[in-house]
């Protein structure tokens, strides 16, 4: 008798980043404006003088250099633009913002990003009802889902991988409607207060139940072991408002979402993960407790009891927010935020972010954020049609180890273009890690042990400079969507 072969695990990679690619590795754009650069000294030389072809060469190199060289991914141009923008918010003393009942709003408005947002509340197709936060300036709806991940453990590899394909249905399918613009599933870990299991136990407790019995859950809600990590997990949903009703009226985009959430719902069920819509009161308590942690114990309390906590979503922000180069100050704590610089390189196997994803001792209050942005299904062809074109010109105008590199790109985009034949989708990602600590904490000993997290999940992530308030409100996954908020010219990053 044969013993049944051992099922093989299955491997993930292959992702590249867009690139319009030029000659000798250099950017499209680059490469365009070199040889404009090149023909007018040609031309000044023959016309005017070479000793003026030189000046002109000189001024061209300084101007072209920003543009084909990058540092850390980001031209010069576009480095030197998020600093001029950060001297004049520093200039204007716009990265300190003071709130509360005293200030100038009366309220605790959320600062930076989040100012205009709105927050409204609807049911769906299967009565539950749900909180949608609206940007009414880029005319973006965003739905949080409640998330109870199933865990990896005693589960069949079959199984697994069952949910990982149904994931990447899930997003795909997602990806064939023109108007979701991003889903962004985040994993949140608190330091355990007590409030929420106790909370729980005395719900499930029945008040006529035995003195013994009774005695015995509230001693269970009292043996919580001290300094425990809870995990908070959610997954939201950004809709773009495709009608000047919907852009108006955020009744009109809330029967929209509405009639599609027990869908979206059914779909993320498939994939192993039980959801359901988060109230407009779930969804303010989510930002309380980021911006302002000592909030937290009080929330979970207020939670248990049918009361709620009775606050707005213009109390949701901080009373205390300073924002510095590369950290962010606000009510008693600072939080760093980093993003993803280059996804993992080669193949990973499906726990790849396990690690930067558990909860950490050394970490109690951290944030990771996957940000996906799918391509509609029109538009995905031609884009994998164009990366593989772009991959093909790198390895032909590169030389040593970049035609080695340029080989393995032409490779993963082959495959790209015959997956999306097949029927799969195409989506863009990246990743925000926000690590929140007291104020007074032994900052360079955080950033060591997250940069050591990043380093086991195969991720390579870069603080994110001069920009620190706009990537902490990106990773709350609230709405805020980076490259759809971007001042910069799109040019500058070529």
């Amino acid at each position: 008798m044969n013993a049944p072969a051992a099922s093989q695990r299955r491997t993930y990679g292959g992702w590249s980043r867009p690139r319009s690619e030029g000659m000798f590795g250099l950017a499209w754009e680059a490469t365009v404006l070199g040889f404009v650069f090149v023909v007018i000294a040609m031309v000044t030389a023959v016309f005017v003088s070479f000793t003026a072809a030189l000046v002109v060469a000189a001024f061209q190199a300084i101007v072209w250099a920003p543009l084909a060289f990058r540092i850390n991914g980001r031209t010069g141009y576009e480095r030197a633009l998020v600093m001029a923008q950060w001297l004049r918010t520093w200039a204007r003393k716009e990265n300190i913002y003071r709130s509360g009942t005293f200030s100038r709003f009366g309220t605790a408005k959320l600062p930076g990003l989040l100012a205009l947002s709105r927050l409204y509340e609807g049911v769906d197709a299967d009565q539950y009802r749900f909180g949608m936060v609206h940007m009414p300036k880029q005319g973006l709806y965003t739905v949080l889902l409640r998330v109870w991940p199933s865990g990896a453990e005693n589960v069949d590899q079959a199984v697994i991988d069952q949910w990982v394909a149904a994931w990447g249905g899930f997003v795909a399918s997602l990806g064939g409607a023109s108007d979701i613009v991003a889903i962004t599933p985040v994993l949140s870990t608190v330091p355990e207060t007590g409030h929420r299991l106790a909370g729980e136990v005395a719900e499930l407790t029945r008040p006529d139940a035995p003195e013994m019995a009774r005695a015995m859950m509230a001693e269970l809600a009292a043996t919580l072991p001290s300094h425990t990590v809870q995990l908070d997990a959610w997954c939201s949903i950004t809709f773009r408002a495709t009608t000047a009703e919907r852009r108006r009226e955020p009744a009109e985009q809330a029967v929209e979402i509405g009639r599609r959430l027990p869908g979206i719902v059914a779909a993320l069920a498939q994939a192993g993960v039980r959801t359901r819509p988060m109230t407009a009161a779930e969804v303010t308590a989510t930002a309380r407790r980021s911006f302002d942690p000592a909030a937290e114990a009080d929330l979970e309390t207020a939670a248990a009891s049918s009361d709620g906590h009775g606050l707005g979503w213009d109390d949701a922000g901080p009373i205390y927010y300073h924002e510095r180069v590369g950290r962010l100050e606000h009510d008693g704590v600072v939080s760093t935020t980093w993003e993803m610089d280059y996804a993992p390189s080669g193949t990973v196997d499906e726990r790849v972010l396990q690690r930067l994803l558990a909860p950490t001792p050394d970490l109690p209050r951290k944030r990771v954020a996957l940000v996906l942005r799918p391509h509609a299904a029109a538009d995905a062809a031609n884009i994998v049609d164009d990366d593989f074109k772009n991959a093909l010109v790198a390895q032909q105008s590169g030389k040593g180890v970049v035609s080695a590199h340029a080989m393995l790109r032409v490779g993963a985009t082959e495959q790209a273009r015959e997956e999306q034949a097949r029927g799969h989708g195409v989506s863009r990602f990246g990743v925000l890690v926000t690590v929140t600590v007291p104020a007074g904490s032994d900052l360079p000993r955080i950033d060591a042990l997250t940069g050591d997290l990043s380093d086991q999940a195969r991720l390579r992530i870069r603080r994110a400079y001069y920009y620190q308030a706009a990537a902490f409100a990106g990773s709350l996954g609230v709405g805020v969507l980076l490259p759809e908020m971007a001042t910069l010219p799109r040019v500058m990053a070529a």
